[in-house]
């Protein structure tokens, strides 16, 4: 069990600390007010200035105090000893220090807008689920994997942009009537999205590893407000590298966008025969079905406007190729 599945973690977490999640690949590059105060805090660990990443758990004073860390997210007798460390040291401190309004915290400033990211304007938001599989007759069932928390559900974001949905929506709104789906989608969606990152942060297709791909939308309902639309075909991705990462899929849903570009449904799964490891996820390479789901979420729900991991190159990741 992952440490934060942990009902006692999630108890103490919720009611004792004001949990906060953050990137820390934008977090250490920051230029502005957060990016300082997060290396105030990391500088005071046991990793140096210099290291590759300060990924971990951190409790600290809203101050800019570290009372303790560890990087052991998967283990839940850890997180669990930490978190009561850092609660002790907590109620040790001065009572002056740990009352309301204590501290004045000053205006933010501007943001690095180099390190900051967010959901594209009049664009909308669409959850990744991904997940190892194994067959079980002609279905199919939680997949199983001897590398710890790798037969879990991995999660990212999908974001569509305007002119994304502006090309959905201005199909002609003729029952039958099938196209290919648009570059810029098809792109962003099979190099970013068709990933294996249910062990660790995943590789990324490029432009060139795009074997073969064959995915047709077809108006399957039209009305004055809306048109509903089939999504179906396939994709062959594999790295020209050996050994080779490589990941054969079908894709099937269906689509739902309103003549005026708002997307209402996007219900889509991919489902087919992965192999190989990327660079992070070496240990436990497992070769077999990998699934990728994806729905509509509500971009509203802060933690819906989590940045898709593709996102940290916005060029690459919003651009055709």
């Amino acid at each position: 069990m992952f440490a934060f599945a942990d009902p006692e973690i999630i108890r103490l977490a919720t009611t004792e600390f004001v949990p906060v999640c953050a990137d820390d690949w934008y977090q250490r590059r920051r230029s502005d007010a957060e990016g300082a105060f997060w290396r105030r805090i990391t500088l005071q660990g046991p990793r140096g200035a210099d290291a590759p990443t300060h990924q971990g758990i951190y409790i600290f004073t809203a101050d800019g105090e570290l009372l303790a860390f560890k990087n052991a997210g998967q283990d839940v007798k850890a997180t669990r000893d930490q978190l009561q460390d850092g609660l002790s040291k907590w109620k040790s401190l001065p009572a002056f220090r740990r009352q309301a309004g204590a501290l004045a915290i000053p205006a933010h400033g501007p943001l690095d807008p180099n390190y900051t990211r967010t959901p594209p304007m009049d664009g909308a938001i669409v959850r990744a689920h991904s997940r190892i599989l194994d067959r079980d007759g002609n279905r199919y069932r939680k997949g199983t994997c001897d590398f710890p928390g790798g037969d879990r559900s991995a999660r990212d974001f999908l974001w569509l942009t305007a002119d994304d949905l502006k090309s959905l929506s201005s199909i002609p709104p003729s029952v039958g009537h099938s196209i290919r789906i648009p570059d810029p989608l098809r792109e962003r969606l099979l190099r970013f999205h068709l990933v294996d990152n249910t062990r660790g942060e995943p590789d990324f297709w490029n432009h060139d590893e795009i074997q073969t791909s064959d995915i047709v939308l077809s108006v399957d309902k039209t009305n004055p407000e809306s048109i509903e639309l089939n999504l179906d075909g396939t994709v062959s991705l594999s790295t020209r590298s050996d050994p080779v990462r490589a990941y054969d899929a079908r894709l099937s849903g269906r689509i739902r966008v309103s003549r005026a570009g708002k997307l209402e449904r996007f219900d889509i799964v991919a489902i087919g025969e992965h192999r190989g490891a990327g660079t992070f996820t070496a240990r436990g390479v497992r070769s077999g079905l990998l699934g990728v789901a994806f729905e509509l979420v509500d971009p509203e729900i802060p933690a819906n406007r989590v940045p898709p991991q593709g996102s940290r190159d916005p060029e690459k990741y919003f651009g055709p190729k």
